[in-house]
């Protein structure tokens, strides 16, 4: 075995000591957590309950109120029996000295021996339980010289104890005072006895002269014991009281706030039903106190509401279906009109330039009219409640990109780059139609008011849901315009030329598409800054979900990164690009799809969407595919030879061209609408 090897110490109380730390730390932790949840709690109840709080409130005042009164009480009571007893033991005691001092002053010449017995006698009839007179002495005052003819200091039992309870200062009072002095006293309990106990007292104290004797003090114990009786049953009768009045006025309370209470909670009830939609809530009504009244009121009450809700019900529907019926019936004429319409402008090369102006109008507003009546069919349908989903998997990205190529002609026209972003996995279960429409309105609108800035389309893909956002740096949205947005008809700047129409209900039709997929569409921005759109869908319809990302506000910062091609790619280096075409994949898994740059003759290109991609997508209900291309063409070949019609377009590339100021209350307004399809 080797010398130097030393056995290994164990390290098992260290650890104790430290796991036995560990579980104090742990205890107390949990000891603060429960106190803090038990504070908690009680706050909780103490906000949600106004019957604890009035409960409370006057148990602890009518408490706090009657300790008051309790103690002023007993104070005056105590001070009054004290003051009657010390005056008639006082009153008790000078009679008795002035009996004395006849006694002692009765003889001519008492001897010592006689002045001795007189002594004895009176110490000996100044004791008297029953009286409360527990004892006196007969001390030689102070300051005298010792003779022959003094006599002995008697005392009743328990002289040791009388003698201690004169304090120097009564003697000094009686040595000094022709009168009676007393002194409140803690009688000690008598040591002989083992069941006795301490009790309050007074020692009265007078002067008497004893002939050929010399001055001598008497002393007397008189016991409050008595009165102290009386003050403690006084104080469990008033104790008894109070708590009897508190529990009494606390039944009261609780009983009169049931009574008061409870109507309120069932008008509080019958308030909440009648917000759940339960218009037939009423409370009964008992008596005709206010009470009664208050029941009466809100029967009253519910009764108008029923009645204006059913009003409301009839009219929304006589509304819808006089909407949905006169938009049904005005198809046909409408198709006519426009087939015919659609016949002149084929030949509009044939007729005078008056006329083919006129044909070139025509064509225009009669697709705008298509559309109008394709937009309240549809949204009747959806005040109906009778759209149904149509959903199959479809990939966003694709459909998005889809409305980025369609819409191209608008952003060449508007000198507005786009960008496109895809991140993470964009299927889902949707309707391809309506997901399509709900885009085609926000990259239009982020074109129209995007005032020559870039923009950008994201999707983002995550397990639960597919997230959708435009983002433009034009004009911008007010925090009260973004609220109204969605509202029918609703235009943030109605003087604001438009180049692709708009009937005022696309986005509000937008967002019901984006509902009706269990989805919701946002919106947010800041004038002068820009704007931002966010469609969030869930993977599956109706599904719970989480959105992939946050609706945040367009930044200066993030318009100069999308402005600069070169600060975009030191944003987003590349990691690898295939060399058969396939698209760039950023290092943080976005695909990017380059900036689409304006291209020349823009506003001849312009012109042709308003036809074909703004105004044709929402008419495919009523034309084919075929028709619509056919249809853009031929707008862009108006536009390109007609000069009126390319100076309106040149003067609104000007506009858009420069930037609004959000300080300036004529041009910051904005301009977009609730319904830009």
């Amino acid at each position: 075995m080797n010398p130097e090897a030393r056995p290994a110490v164990p390290a098992t109380s260290a650890a104790a000591q430290r796991l036995a730390a560990g579980v104090q730390q742990r205890a107390r932790g949990t000891f603060f957590e429960r106190l803090w949840a038990a504070i908690t709690g009680l706050q909780h109840l103490w906000a949600s309950s106004l019957r604890l709080r009035v409960i409370t409130i006057i148990i602890a005042g009518g408490t706090v109120g009657a300790v008051v009164i309790g103690i002023t009480i007993t104070s005056q009571e105590r001070a009054a029996v004290f003051e009657q007893a010390v005056q008639a033991s006082v009153e008790q005691f000078a009679a008795e000295s002035a009996t004395a001092q006849e006694n002692f002053s009765a003889g001519s010449v008492f001897t010592t021996g006689q002045n001795q017995q007189v002594a004895n006698e009176l110490v000996a009839s100044m004791y008297d339980p029953a009286r409360g007179l527990m004892g006196a002495v007969l001390m030689r005052s102070s300051g005298q010289e010792s003779t022959a003819t003094q006599i002995v200091e008697p005392a009743t039992a328990s002289a040791a104890t009388l003698r201690s309870l004169v304090s120097k200062e009564l003697r000094a009072e009686v040595a000094h005072s022709p009168n009676v002095a007393w002194q409140s006293v803690a009688v000690p309990r008598d040591p002989q006895n083992p069941n006795s106990t301490a009790y309050p007292g007074i020692v009265v104290g007078t002067a008497l002269e004893i002939p050929s004797s010399g001055s001598y003090e008497l002393y007397a114990v008189y016991s409050l014991k008595n009165q102290e009786a009386l003050l403690d049953s006084t104080y469990r009768v008033l104790s008894f009281g109070i708590v009897a009045l508190i529990l009494i006025v606390t039944l009261l309370i609780v009983l009169v706030l049931r009574l008061v209470l409870r109507p309120v909670q069932e008008a509080s009830e019958g308030a909440r039903q009648l917000a759940e939609g339960a218009l037939d809530t009423r409370m009964e009504v008992e008596g005709s106190d206010e009470l009664a009244q208050l029941a009466t009121s809100f029967n009253q009450m519910a009764s108008s509401l029923e009645d204006q809700f059913a009003r409301m019900e009839r009219m929304s529907a006589v509304q819808t279906a006089f909407v949905s019926a006169v938009s049904h019936e005005l198809r046909s004429p409408v198709t006519t009109i426009r087939m015919a319409g659609q016949l002149i402008y084929d030949k509009r090369e044939e007729l005078p330039p008056a006329l083919k102006r006129s044909a070139e109008l025509q064509h225009d507003q009669l697709l705008n009219l298509d559309t109008m009546l394709s937009d309240l069919l549809e949204i009747s349908r959806y005040d109906a409640g009778a759209m149904n989903l149509a959903a199959t998997p479809a990939n966003v990205a694709e459909i998005a990109k889809r409305v980025i190529e369609m819409a191209q002609p608008l952003a060449d026209s508007n000198g507005v780059a786009v960008k496109f972003v895809e991140k993470g996995d964009p299927t889902a279960e949707v309707e391809p139609r309506r997901i399509e429409r709900i885009i085609r309105n926000l990259v239009v609108n982020a074109l129209e008011h995007g005032e020559s800035r870039p923009i950008r389309v994201r999707v983002v893909g995550s397990a639960t849901a597919v997230a959708v956002e435009v983002m433009d740096h034009g004009i911008g949205l007010s925090a009260e315009q973004a609220a109204h947005v969605f509202d029918r008809f609703w235009r943030a700047d109605t003087s604001r030329v438009r180049k692709t129409g708009g009937t005022g209900l696309g986005l509000t039709i937008a967002r019901e598409d984006a509902l009706i997929h269990g989805g919701i569409l946002t919106a947010t921005g800041e004038l002068g800054v820009g704007s931002t759109f966010l469609l969030v869908v869930p993977k599956h319809p109706g599904a719970p979900y989480q959105s992939p990302i946050k609706l945040e506000k367009p930044t200066l910062a993030l318009e100069q990164q999308l402005a600069d091609p070169a600060a975009q790619s030191a944003q987003e280096p590349v990691s690898e690009l295939a060399s058969d075409g396939v698209e760039p994949v950023a290092n943080d898994g976005e695909r990017v799809e380059g900036n689409v740059e304006p291209a020349a003759g823009s506003a001849e290109q312009g012109a042709s969407l308003q036809v074909g991609n703004a105004q044709g997508s929402s008419a495919q209900a009523s034309s084919s595919s075929a028709a619509d291309t056919h249809g853009i063409a031929d707008s862009a070949h108006s536009t390109a030879t007609d000069p009126h019609r390319s100076t309106r377009a040149q003067k609104q590339q000007q506009e858009h061209q420069s930037r609004i100021s959000p300080e300036d209350p004529a041009t910051a307004g904005g301009a977009y609408s609730g319904g830009d399809e």
